[in-house]
């Protein structure tokens, strides 16, 4: 199962369009035998893979449930556990992986596709902290992926140093020394929170080499002061030279195997006229946050949810608590919802809970 889905995963000639429901209810048929606590809520919804005709009838599971539930399908040693970070209560939700093989084989294509469509390799500078110093990190984990596949040997590294006290530092300094050395394109990764961090510690502007992008995996909310999109991205033109097409985002999270990438460049329009798009193994549907039930309307307004056949040790439906808008070529980010907006959400999480 998990070997046949991965080599579809990594077969660029592999007809997604005409097969995608079937591995969807082939995956679901899978997760339902053995993943007992969403086989509970399945059954409690009445849901049972002999009547599932298509990915849109597979029940989705909010990503809070992750904190509460074990949802997986490992019977014994699992490859690996990514953990959410933590909330005010501590809450940290769990995506428990079997094999890492169907995640690891959904980062390259589509990294490659919308972020490096005109190169194989460039210098890569992560602003995140390295796998050894963050196991549970899924952001480590896919930066670590990038870094080998993507960047030249070097001049790539991360700079969110761990400390001999365990606590995690930039690296402003060896940030500083890596942009002043750029004498050919380069490639910055990091949350908006770091790029936040080193504007604010770092007074000093760059004209990188025409080429340079920067990539913004999300995280607005830091912890010295909250930054708007809009903002953020002209700091990205302003203190680095980076061109409006360069600067590009990413869109994923721990409940999930596969990233969403701005089309910024591949499509070669500004980062504000941009939209996001999935690879062929996984859709985005928009989802009405009272009845939770798939809006179809060209311009549909509502919670995003996620089909991702990479997670195949979990739960194939993902339920966000995001805001999202379609457009013809893919979606928008609008941001968090309120909890007046998720209200649909809740009441789901009760009853997978309460099965």
């Amino acid at each position: 199962m998990i070997d046949a889905l991965v080599a579809d995963i990594q077969n660029p000639e592999f007809d997604w369009e005409t097969q995608f429901d079937a591995w969807a209810k082939r995956l679901f048929a899978y997760q339902y035998e053995h993943n007992a606590p969403y086989r509970s809520f399945c059954d409690g919804r009445g849901v049972s893979p002999d009547g599932v005709l298509g990915y849109r009838d597979i029940p989705s599971v909010p990503t809070d449930v992750f904190k509460h539930v074990k949802l997986t399908t490992a019977v014994g040693e699992p490859e690996r556990i990514f953990r959410t970070s933590g909330t005010t209560q501590g809450a940290r939700g769990e995506h428990i992986f079997e094999s890492l093989a169907g995640y690891a084989a959904s980062i390259t294509p589509p990294f490659k596709a919308h972020m490096m469509p005109d190169r194989s390799r460039m210098p890569i500078a992560a602003l995140a902290p390295a796998p050894g110093d963050l196991a549970d990190s899924s952001l480590s984990y896919w930066l670590g992926e990038l870094l080998t596949k993507f960047g030249t040997p070097f001049r790539s590294g991360f700079f969110l140093e761990k400390t001999e006290d365990g606590e995690l530092d930039f690296d402003f300094d060896g940030i500083v020394e890596w942009l002043d050395l750029a004498k050919t394109p380069v490639f910055l990764i990091g949350t908006a929170f770091a790029f936040v961090e080193f504007f604010d510690n770092v007074d000093k502007t760059w004209s990188l080499p025409e080429g340079s992008r920067v990539l913004e995996t999300g995280g607005l909310k830091g912890r010295t002061r909250e930054v708007t999109r809009e903002e953020l991205y002209g700091l990205f033109g302003e203190r680095l030279g980076i061109a409006p097409t360069h600067r590009l985002s990413e869109y994923s999270m721990t409940e999930l195997s596969s990233q969403a990438y701005s089309n910024a460049l591949s499509a070669k329009v500004p980062w504000d006229q941009s939209s996001f798009v999935t690879p062929p193994w996984a859709r985005v549907e928009i989802v009405n946050p009272v009845t939770m039930e798939i809006d179809d309307a060209p311009d549909a307004r509502g919670l995003i949810c996620w089909y991702d056949l990479a997670n195949i040790s979990s739960v194939v439906a993902v339920q966000t608590s995001d805001i999202g808008v379609r457009t013809t070529d893919g979606f928008r980010l609008e941001g968090r919802a309120s909890d007046a907006e998720l209200r649909g959400c809740s009441l789901t999480i009760e009853e997978i809970v309460a099965s």
